[in-house]
């Protein structure tokens, strides 16, 4: 008898740790991302701020106490190179993927995931087709949606007093085409269809956008604006080139010209505009976006590169908000808490997703101005009305 309770023991002491091992394995984000190439500048500043999310989780014990682990996986700024990296963080056991914010360049890690039913996150993807639409059910994005920015910067520029407007785009990726078609959109129906008084298009490929600069100083009289929608490396050579030109009417951009790390090729840069989640130089209207920026800052020696950086603390925030909840990490249960999810308060703002929209319509969004060269928050906009919702 004694042998028999002794053998018993020992098999229940053994499930008990075999349990215990297994709450305790940490809960895997595989982040399939750009490390290396022109991409790594958008994709970088979100994952140190993932980083700083799962430390103070896991130091607040976890979710379903479990600690988070964070592994990586270079995309290398390639699109083809996305399913490679997804793979390579999925056979390492990732639970959920991050990918990089674009619908070009985050696509493939995205589609991927959601073939093996994994819940797919890209932070900062703007184009509204990065969800169920265009990748899949698991695929979900923490960003504005590039409608939303094209329309902010419409009704910015109509409380401005601005009646004429010209839109030139870059088509290297969906995100610059989107935010000029709804800023088209919004504009002319805020202005008029004869508002628009001209449009054009140049890929990253156009070192020079000459005959375009031609075509804008040939109007008679010029227009009120600018949309520039662009992202860089190029969109500093095109903004060098406008002023350049004489061209001295207000520019209005998207997120793709945050930041102040491309700012010393445009000299004593004046009179341009872009929309942002956040401001990154300190000045932020609201005090918890403002402390994570001064967080980030002392952490690492310098301000984020671009405010898409709140997104990364934001999916992380989201993942234990909806694991807690759902008392799982299993994708389904992720998937169907996340599409609860109505003005979740997270650190890049109001998040509300449902059954086929994983992208967000109704964030406010700041305004922020270069003017001598210096950033500052204009206004934060939240907008009026979106061309087609």
């Amino acid at each position: 008898m004694k042998t028999r309770f002794l053998a018993s023991s020992i098999l229940m002491a053994g499930f008990a740790s075999v349990a215990a091992a297994q709450e305790t394995k940490p809960i895997v984000i595989g982040a399939a991302i750009a490390q290396t190439g022109f991409i790594a500048a958008y994709d970088a500043d979100p994952a140190k701020a993932a980083e700083m999310a799962v430390t103070e989780i896991n130091q607040a014990g976890g979710v379903l106490g479990r600690p988070l682990k964070l592994i990586y996986a270079d995309t290398k700024s390639e699109i083809p190179q996305g399913a490679v990296a997804a793979m390579e963080v999925l056979d390492q056991g990732a639970d959920i993927l991050i990918v990089t914010g674009d619908f070009d360049f985050g696509g493939t890690a995205a589609r991927t995931a959601n073939s093996q039913g994994k819940v797919a996150i890209a932070p900062f993807a703007a184009d509204p087709k990065f969800g169920v639409e265009g990748i899949g059910p698991y695929a979900f994005s923490f960003s504005t949606a590039s409608d939303t920015v094209g329309t902010v910067l419409a009704e910015f520029a109509t409380t401005k007093g601005w009646k004429t407007a010209y839109a030139l785009t870059q088509t290297t990726i969906q995100y610059d085409m989107s935010v000029s078609a709804a800023f088209q959109a919004r504009f002319k129906e805020q202005n008029g269809d004869a508002a628009l008084v001209g449009v054009d298009t140049f890929t990253m490929d156009d070192a020079s956008i000459a005959t375009h600069i031609t075509r804008i100083k040939a109007l008679n009289p010029q227009p009120d604006v600018l949309l520039l929608s662009t992202l860089t490396p190029s969109g500093p050579g095109a903004l060098r080139q406008l002023r350049a030109a004489g061209l001295t009417m207000p520019i209005l951009s998207g997120e793709d010209m945050d930041g102040d790390y491309w700012l010393e090729s445009v000299p004593d840069l004046s009179n341009f505009y872009f929309a942002a989640m956040g401001s990154i130089f300190g000045d932020d209207p609201r005090p918890d976006v403002k402390k994570f920026i001064d967080d980030f800052t002392a952490l690492h020696g310098n301000h984020p590169s671009t405010a898409h950086t709140l997104t990364g603390y934001s999916v992380i925030q989201a993942i234990k908000v909806a694991a807690e909840r759902a008392g799982s990490i299993e994708s389904d249960a992720i998937k169907a808490e996340f599409e609860k999810f109505k003005d979740e308060p997270l650190l890049v703002g109001p998040t509300s997703f449902d059954e086929k929209t994983h992208i967000n319509f109704t964030r406010p969004m700041v305004i922020m101005q270069v003017q001598g060269g210096k950033h500052s928050v204009v206004e934060l906009r939240t907008p009026e009305k979106i061309p087609g919702r």
